[in-house]
């Protein structure tokens, strides 16, 4: 049976081992013979993941993963995390991640990913559609207030995010809402700075949308996956990227916010 607290040791042993441990061959001691990642960039299966890792540590030999938020629900494990390195030509690297797991026994079985490319691609490296991964429906299984939380979130994508209806957000944000994103931060502080940073960008794309592919609540805490997608107002030019959040909710409010967004994919709009 696979509980909770068996899945976070398991990922806190899978980044220490596989990925500080820079030892990709210790991969087959933590992923399923049958373990699928869905993310673009990845040769998706167990293979395919020695070998990527093993490139990458060729370009990057000191790479290590500093890991911020580890949320766990069920069978399920969502890991936002800092990289740093030294790229053996172009200098040094630091990238933001979030990856979602699945977790069956004591093995990974399924992955899923975003990344913040815009350090890779100055450093002239490959990106990737990351919008196009595949996603699952909330997983109910948690307690009341879990459960709430998801509901709330929810809403907000689909009132907020997707209508743009911003006159809504007294309801589900606090006053003295703290925002991570530095960019977005720049808009100011507290939830008049965030309304005043979606603001500017429903007028750059104001048929923008966006879709939750995963989420995980974790204690006052819920993780997701999303995609946007909206068309640039004065050049009709597509917007697309991907993104992950971590929401702190107190009280039935959201009070905090963290995330990884693909800096690259919006750079030619001024984004970043």
């Amino acid at each position: 049976m696979t509980t909770t607290a068996g899945v976070a040791d398991l990922i806190g042993a899978f980044y220490r081992d596989v990925h500080n441990g820079r030892n990709p061959d210790r991969a087959a001691d933590y992923l399923a013979a049958g373990y699928r990642s869905h993310h673009p960039a990845a040769d998706g299966s167990l293979d395919g993941f020695r070998r990527t890792r093993t490139a990458l540590l060729g370009d990057f030999p000191d790479l290590d993963a500093r890991v911020d938020h580890l949320l766990v629900q069920n069978d399920r494990a969502m890991v936002f995390a800092h990289w740093t390195g030294t790229h053996r030509d172009h200098g040094p690297l630091r990238m933001g991640t979030a990856d979602l797991y699945r977790v069956s026994g004591d093995r990974i079985t399924e992955h899923w990913g975003v990344v913040d490319y815009s350090a890779l691609l100055r450093m002239g490296m490959p990106v990737t559609d990351q919008a196009r991964q595949p996603g699952e429906p909330p997983d109910w299984r948690c307690g009341r207030a879990e459960r709430e939380a998801l509901r709330l979130v929810i809403r907000v994508w689909e009132e907020v995010m997707t209508q743009h209806r911003l006159e809504l957000t007294e309801r589900y944000y606090r006053q003295d809402y703290i925002q991570h994103n530095e960019y977005a931060a720049r808009s100011g502080a507290g939830l008049a700075g965030m309304k005043q940073f979606f603001a500017g960008l429903f007028q750059l794309a104001p048929d923008f949308s966006s879709q939750i592919k995963q989420l995980v609540v974790d204690g006052d805490k819920v993780g997701l996956f999303a995609t946007w997608r909206g068309r640039e107002a004065s050049s009709g030019r597509e917007l697309a990227l991907a993104t992950a959040d971590v929401l702190r909710i107190e009280d039935g409010l959201i009070a905090e916010h963290w995330d990884v967004m693909d800096f690259a994919a919006v750079a030619k709009f001024g984004v970043g």
